[in-house]
Protein backbone atom coordinates (compact mmCIF):
# COMPACT_ATOMS: atom_id res chain seq x y z
CA UNK A 1 0.00 0.00 0.00
CA UNK A 2 1.53 3.41 -1.30
CA UNK A 3 1.74 5.78 1.40
CA UNK A 4 3.43 9.24 2.30
CA UNK A 5 4.36 11.11 5.19
CA UNK A 6 4.20 14.55 7.04
CA UNK A 7 5.08 16.64 9.86
CA UNK A 8 3.30 19.08 10.94
CA UNK A 9 5.86 21.53 11.44
CA UNK A 10 9.62 22.30 9.88
CA UNK A 11 11.86 19.32 11.85
CA UNK A 12 9.15 17.70 13.36
CA UNK A 13 7.86 14.09 13.93
CA UNK A 14 5.80 12.57 10.74
CA UNK A 15 2.76 12.42 12.32
CA UNK A 16 0.49 12.56 9.41
CA UNK A 17 0.02 9.75 7.04
CA UNK A 18 -1.38 9.56 3.75
CA UNK A 19 -2.13 6.15 2.13
CA UNK A 20 -4.35 4.36 -0.30
CA UNK A 21 -4.77 1.35 -2.65
CA UNK A 22 -3.97 0.74 -6.15
CA UNK A 23 -4.41 4.07 -8.57
CA UNK A 24 -5.82 6.43 -5.79
CA UNK A 25 -8.68 4.51 -4.50
CA UNK A 26 -9.47 4.20 -0.38
CA UNK A 27 -7.12 7.18 0.49
CA UNK A 28 -6.75 6.96 4.52
CA UNK A 29 -5.44 10.32 6.15
CA UNK A 30 -4.41 9.65 9.71
CA UNK A 31 -2.85 11.25 12.52
CA UNK A 32 -0.66 9.75 14.94
CA UNK A 33 -2.16 6.43 14.06
CA UNK A 34 -5.42 7.55 14.22
CA UNK A 35 -7.77 7.78 11.19
CA UNK A 36 -9.12 11.25 10.11
CA UNK A 37 -11.19 10.19 7.51
CA UNK A 38 -11.10 8.19 4.11
CA UNK A 39 -11.42 9.67 0.14
CA UNK A 40 -12.88 7.06 -1.56
CA UNK A 41 -11.58 7.31 -5.06
CA UNK A 42 -9.56 9.97 -7.47
CA UNK A 43 -12.10 12.13 -8.50
CA UNK A 44 -13.12 12.79 -4.73
CA UNK A 45 -9.42 13.54 -4.41
CA UNK A 46 -9.21 16.28 -7.32
CA UNK A 47 -11.86 17.53 -5.74
CA UNK A 48 -10.03 18.33 -2.81
CA UNK A 49 -11.40 17.05 0.59
CA UNK A 50 -10.85 18.48 4.30
CA UNK A 51 -11.01 17.17 7.77
CA UNK A 52 -10.67 17.83 11.07
CA UNK A 53 -7.54 17.75 13.49
CA UNK A 54 -7.53 17.30 16.45
CA UNK A 55 -6.14 20.23 18.17
CA UNK A 56 -8.70 21.65 15.74
CA UNK A 57 -6.79 22.90 12.26
CA UNK A 58 -7.74 21.87 9.32
CA UNK A 59 -6.05 19.44 6.96
CA UNK A 60 -7.09 19.56 3.27
CA UNK A 61 -5.80 17.18 0.81
CA UNK A 62 -5.74 16.95 -2.28
CA UNK A 63 -4.77 15.55 -5.96
CA UNK A 64 -3.69 18.59 -8.75
CA UNK A 65 -2.93 17.71 -11.78
CA UNK A 66 -0.27 20.21 -13.27
CA UNK A 67 0.05 19.29 -17.72
CA UNK A 68 2.37 16.30 -17.61
CA UNK A 69 2.63 15.80 -13.61
CA UNK A 70 -0.15 15.17 -10.88
CA UNK A 71 0.66 16.46 -7.64
CA UNK A 72 -0.43 15.39 -4.30
CA UNK A 73 -1.01 18.49 -1.70
CA UNK A 74 -1.23 18.40 1.77
CA UNK A 75 -2.09 21.71 3.46
CA UNK A 76 -2.55 22.57 7.10
CA UNK A 77 -5.09 25.66 7.93
CA UNK A 78 -4.05 26.37 4.19
CA UNK A 79 -0.41 25.78 4.03
CA UNK A 80 1.80 23.52 2.81
CA UNK A 81 2.93 20.99 5.04
CA UNK A 82 7.26 20.36 5.23
CA UNK A 83 8.41 18.15 2.68
CA UNK A 84 4.84 18.04 0.78
CA UNK A 85 4.90 18.64 -2.87
CA UNK A 86 3.78 21.87 -3.20
CA UNK A 87 6.08 23.35 -0.07
CA UNK A 88 8.35 25.48 -1.20
CA UNK A 89 11.85 23.74 0.09
CA UNK A 90 10.67 20.88 -1.97
CA UNK A 91 9.59 22.58 -5.26
CA UNK A 92 13.22 24.23 -4.93
CA UNK A 93 15.06 21.05 -4.77
CA UNK A 94 12.95 19.89 -7.38
CA UNK A 95 13.51 22.83 -9.20
CA UNK A 96 17.83 22.73 -9.41
CA UNK A 97 17.61 18.60 -9.10
CA UNK A 98 15.85 19.22 -12.94
CA UNK A 99 18.72 22.12 -13.36
CA UNK A 100 21.54 19.73 -12.42
CA UNK A 101 20.05 17.15 -14.08
CA UNK A 102 20.22 18.64 -17.54
CA UNK A 103 23.27 19.59 -16.92
CA UNK A 104 24.49 15.78 -16.36
CA UNK A 105 22.78 14.65 -19.20
CA UNK A 106 24.60 17.08 -21.41
CA UNK A 107 27.92 16.43 -19.90
CA UNK A 108 27.93 13.07 -20.06
CA UNK A 109 26.35 12.42 -23.46
CA UNK A 110 28.76 15.13 -24.86
CA UNK A 111 32.37 13.57 -23.52
CA UNK A 112 30.53 10.22 -24.58
CA UNK A 113 30.25 11.52 -28.23
CA UNK A 114 33.65 13.74 -27.99
CA UNK A 115 35.82 11.09 -26.33
CA UNK A 116 34.59 7.81 -28.40
CA UNK A 117 33.60 9.29 -31.50
CA UNK A 118 29.83 8.15 -31.44
CA UNK A 119 28.51 8.72 -34.87
CA UNK A 120 24.95 8.29 -33.73
CA UNK A 121 25.10 11.35 -30.90
CA UNK A 122 27.07 13.32 -33.56
CA UNK A 123 24.51 13.12 -35.94
CA UNK A 124 21.96 14.33 -33.64
CA UNK A 125 23.55 16.98 -33.02
CA UNK A 126 25.09 16.01 -29.59
CA UNK A 127 29.14 17.02 -29.34
CA UNK A 128 31.05 19.73 -27.67
CA UNK A 129 28.42 22.18 -27.67
CA UNK A 130 26.61 19.82 -25.12
CA UNK A 131 29.23 19.61 -22.93
CA UNK A 132 29.41 23.45 -23.02
CA UNK A 133 25.54 23.53 -21.99
CA UNK A 134 25.92 21.33 -19.48
CA UNK A 135 28.93 23.39 -17.63
CA UNK A 136 26.52 26.27 -18.26
CA UNK A 137 23.38 24.95 -16.14
CA UNK A 138 25.83 23.18 -13.39
CA UNK A 139 26.55 26.86 -12.83
CA UNK A 140 22.75 27.91 -12.80
CA UNK A 141 22.15 24.92 -10.84
CA UNK A 142 24.73 26.37 -8.13
CA UNK A 143 23.01 29.45 -8.24
CA UNK A 144 19.28 28.14 -7.95
CA UNK A 145 20.40 26.25 -5.00
CA UNK A 146 21.23 29.23 -3.33
CA UNK A 147 17.88 30.05 -4.22
CA UNK A 148 18.87 33.04 -6.89
CA UNK A 149 15.95 33.47 -9.25
CA UNK A 150 17.32 35.33 -11.59
CA UNK A 151 19.48 32.12 -12.59
CA UNK A 152 16.55 30.09 -12.35
CA UNK A 153 14.69 32.22 -15.15
CA UNK A 154 17.62 32.04 -17.15
CA UNK A 155 18.05 28.41 -17.02
CA UNK A 156 14.46 28.05 -17.89
CA UNK A 157 14.54 30.50 -20.72
CA UNK A 158 17.59 28.27 -22.11
CA UNK A 159 16.30 25.08 -21.96
CA UNK A 160 12.87 26.67 -23.85
CA UNK A 161 14.76 28.09 -26.29
CA UNK A 162 17.07 24.89 -26.72
CA UNK A 163 13.72 23.25 -27.26
CA UNK A 164 12.36 25.36 -29.97
CA UNK A 165 15.44 25.57 -31.69
CA UNK A 166 15.56 21.46 -31.72
CA UNK A 167 12.32 21.68 -33.06
CA UNK A 168 12.34 24.02 -36.48
CA UNK A 169 15.55 22.40 -37.02
CA UNK A 170 14.04 19.02 -37.32
CA UNK A 171 11.25 19.84 -39.41
CA UNK A 172 13.30 22.19 -41.63
CA UNK A 173 15.57 18.78 -42.11
CA UNK A 174 12.39 17.10 -43.26
CA UNK A 175 12.48 14.91 -39.65
CA UNK A 176 8.98 14.81 -37.48
CA UNK A 177 9.76 15.42 -34.07
CA UNK A 178 6.44 13.50 -32.51
CA UNK A 179 5.57 14.07 -29.12
CA UNK A 180 7.97 12.22 -26.83
CA UNK A 181 10.49 14.41 -26.74
CA UNK A 182 8.11 17.73 -26.41
CA UNK A 183 6.50 15.93 -23.15
CA UNK A 184 9.83 15.08 -21.78
CA UNK A 185 10.64 18.76 -21.88
CA UNK A 186 7.76 19.67 -20.54
CA UNK A 187 8.17 17.02 -17.56
CA UNK A 188 11.58 19.33 -17.25
CA UNK A 189 10.43 22.42 -17.51
CA UNK A 190 7.64 22.73 -15.02
CA UNK A 191 9.30 21.88 -11.62
CA UNK A 192 11.54 24.60 -13.21
CA UNK A 193 9.06 26.90 -13.23
CA UNK A 194 7.45 25.83 -10.12
CA UNK A 195 10.67 26.98 -8.00
CA UNK A 196 10.54 30.38 -8.87
CA UNK A 197 7.37 31.03 -7.00
CA UNK A 198 8.97 28.88 -4.42
CA UNK A 199 12.11 31.03 -4.07
CA UNK A 200 9.87 34.18 -3.84
CA UNK A 201 7.77 32.15 -1.23
CA UNK A 202 11.14 31.33 0.85
CA UNK A 203 12.53 35.23 0.53
CA UNK A 204 9.17 36.19 1.90
CA UNK A 205 9.33 33.96 4.69
CA UNK A 206 12.94 35.20 5.26
CA UNK A 207 14.54 31.87 4.07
Amino acid sequence: MPKQAFALETGGEKRLEVSWKGVWKDITISLDGTPLGVIPNQKALSAGQEFQAPDGSTIKVQLVSQATLKELQVLRNGQPLPGSSSDPQTRLKNAYGMVYFVAGLNLVLGLLATLFDVEFLKVIGIGVNSIIFGLVFLVLGYFVQRKSAVALILAIIIFALDGILGLVLAVTQGYNPGGVGIVARAFLLIPMIQGVGAIKALKAQGE
